[in-house]
């Protein structure tokens, strides 16, 4: 919400705090700030000095709470850097769903793509891969690019990405002839890239579910599928399998049998290409260089600690905690003695900080902070508990700061509980507006009812402002991928087919594919999809003409046996579209007939709709699609009509019939 950011430029002590972080007087400290003004100062922080701002908190929970927070006084999805848990045991199978969040986040840090970012101080901490080696190993795809498929195949394999033969998740590749699928984890979708020779030739991302293509795309970024690969360690994996060696031949000579035979199992693996999921324990040997997330902020961020009490005791317990994991292992001979330093102190990661401007954001002035600070400012605010189901306390709230010359915001959940307040608000000769996109904060009397959701509320007694939350955030709208709504399969791409699937052509009826093959046209080779007809007829359609194919879908699974193929030439196909045309003639004179005696008939009509239903609708929490509304409204006329409602809800599967219901 920006006019509540824009607030701030009136208080004195925020101005005092864009001054010295702009001037160098850095780390500031700031005390009196709740958990909801610590987001509002992030948010109006980032607004009023133009810089990117990361926010750093304790745990995992306290990011959610602020990326939501953010997320509300920026009106924008706010990420969460968190850290991941170290494989330091080999396991049948070992999951990258955590790194790969974190390495689209670097990337994006890196970049300079995220304007706001939450992090838990054991992110920052966890020893990751350098911003260097991270460029290194990203590739980018575009069409027209020249690239050798083989090259680009065991660069794939280098950056952590594993071969199959059909692409699901991402950090996975697969390779048939000219065609790859590869799912970056900077990407929401897979990418299928189609090659002439070594230029990219056309591209597109499709659904790993059905593998058919959705977008075209001129661009793809591909990250690293892990944040530890062996192959880009210093001189490569041959670097690194000389390293090991020298372990491998220092832990026979200290008499640490454990501890060589894992070395020794875990050469071997890496030797021979195979998957070693405990690639985690050499960690250091393949990034030498310490490097952490805080060395990928960029360089014109703000850094704010939220709570910096209890983030320095946060991070000094889990440097703790890996201490204590490492000395473990290396009692059990499961990590060589050099290879134990996998995170940044807290003091260590305050020195880096030093290179950013920091504010520590604080309930209460502390004796102590992580680095002593060059400005103390403390501001008077109060944090307000919401006030829930309970409208009653809400109109109690308003009446009392209305009376103290108070401009007071209220947010609500829904547009309908909004009107419903104002309605109670009058009964108590309470007077208040409802401003669904306020463009204003209401002036000092004024009471403004609108739709939003905190935590908590806020009182400014400055800035004689004060917000009031029923502290339920208004439902997030999830959008819903887009579908064909046409049950003709049309073809994007030759590569949706594959030898002896049924298709269709507009002017030539049922035939079966049997491949793409080269022919010379005017003096050029060309592209042509070859059609098996009934007989020994072939026909050849130029690969520019696919909008005439589809894919055949009628009859079921079974059909693509027992279905016979048109003749090319003859009447069959014809006839088929006429007998087609003709019954749905006599369908639709059928049914004119059947509609005409139901208008004779009457019906029940349902009421409108009540305050109850709206508000119920309100709750939703997917993006509704035009054909949902428009189902919805007609449906609802329908009902209302007293008219017999003879109407059928149809869809495929997922297409939302059961929440128009």
């Amino acid at each position: 919400m920006n006019i509540l950011r824009s607030v701030l430029q009136n208080l004195p002590e925020f101005q005092q705090l864009l001054a010295a972080l702009d001037g160098g007087q850095s780390p500031a400290a700031v005390s009196g700030l709740g958990a909801v003004h610590r987001a509002h100062f992030a948010a109006a922080l980032g607004a009023a000095s133009e810089r990117p701002v990361v926010v750093v908190c304790a745990d995992e929970s306290e990011c959610e709470r602020m990326a939501r927070g953010l997320a509300f006084f920026t009106g924008q999805s706010v990420p969460v850097l968190t850290a991941r848990q170290f494989t330091f045991h080999n396991a049948a199978t070992v999951s990258h769903q955590w790194e790969h969040r974190r390495l689209k986040l670097l990337w994006a840090l890196s970049e300079g793509e995220l304007p706001c970012l939450v992090a838990s101080v054991e992110a920052l901490q966890q020893r990751t891969l350098p911003p260097d080696v991270l460029k290194q190993a990203t590739l980018e795809l575009a069409t027209g690019q020249q690239i050798n498929l083989n090259d680009l195949a065991a660069c794939l394999t280098a950056a952590g990405y594993t071969r199959c033969q059909q692409v699901e998740g991402p950090g996975q590749f697969a390779l048939r002839g000219g065609i790859l699928d590869v799912f970056s984890p900077a990407m929401d979708a897979p990418v299928r890239a189609e090659f002439w020779g070594d230029e990219v030739d056309a591209m597109g991302s499709f659904d790993p579910a059905t593998q058919r293509r959705t977008e075209n795309l001129d661009r793809a970024v591909l990250l690293p599928g892990a944040e530890t690969l062996p192959q880009l360690a210093p001189g490569g994996l041959g670097g690194l399998l000389a390293l090991l060696d020298k372990r491998i031949a220092k832990a026979e000579k200290d008499g640490h049998k454990e501890l060589k035979a894992t070395l020794e199992a875990d050469r071997e693996a890496l030797e021979q290409g195979r998957s070693l999921p405990a690639v985690d324990r050499y960690l250091p040997l393949i990034y030498p260089t310490l490097a952490t997330a805080a060395d990928y902020l960029p360089l014109d961020a703000c850094v704010l600690f939220s709570e910096s009490s209890r983030v320095a005791e946060r991070a000094k317990t889990y440097q703790w905690q890996m201490e204590e994991d490492v000395k473990t292992l290396l009692e059990r001979g499961e990590l060589d003695g050099s290879c134990g330093d996998l995170s940044r102190s807290f003091a260590q990661l305050n020195q880096v900080l030093e290179n950013w401007p920091v504010a520590y954001l604080d309930s209460f002035t502390l004796s102590t902070y992580p680095t002593p600070p060059r400005c103390v400012l403390s501001l008077m605010a109060k944090q307000l508990p919401s006030f829930g189901a309970s409208l009653e306390t809400a109109v109690q709230d308003l009446s009392h700061y209305q009376s103290a010359g108070f401009g007071v915001l209220v947010l609500v959940s829904s547009e309908q509980r909004a009107l419903n307040l104002q309605t109670l608000l009058r009964e108590q000769k309470v007077n208040s507006g409802v401003e669904f996109s306020p463009k204003t904060l209401p002036k000092p009397g004024q009471i403004m009812l609108t739709v939003g959701g905190l935590s908590g509320g806020m009182e400014y007694p400055d800035l004689k402002l004060a917000v009031i939350t029923e502290g339920q955030a208004a439902p997030q709208k999830r959008p819903r991928q887009k579908k064909e709504t046409t049950n003709r399969q049309k073809l994007k791409s030759y590569a949706d087919l594959s030898p002896g699937d049924l298709v269709v052509h507009e002017h030539h009826g049922v035939g079966r594919y049997v491949g793409m093959v080269k022919m010379p046209a005017d003096g050029i080779e060309k592209d042509y999809v070859k059609i098996a007809y009934a007989g020994s007829d072939v026909l050849y359609v130029p690969a520019t003409q696919l909008d005439l194919i589809s894919k055949y879908i009628g009859g079921g699974e079974d059909a693509q046996e027992t279905k016979k193929l048109s003749k090319l030439g003859g009447t069959d196909w014809e006839r088929a579209k006429t007998r087609a045309k003709k019954a749905v003639q006599d369908l639709a004179k059928g049914l004119i007939e059947l509609y005409a005696q139901r208008q004779r008939q009457p019906g029940y009509a349902f009421s409108p709709d009540s305050p109850w239903q709206r508000e119920f609708e309100e709750q939703f929490e997917y993006t509704e699609t035009d054909d949902q509304l428009r189902c919805i409204q007609e449906i609802k006329k329908d009902m209302e009509s007293p008219v017999p409602m003879d109407r059928l809800l149809c869809g495929d599967v997922g297409y939302g019939k059961t929440e128009v219901a």
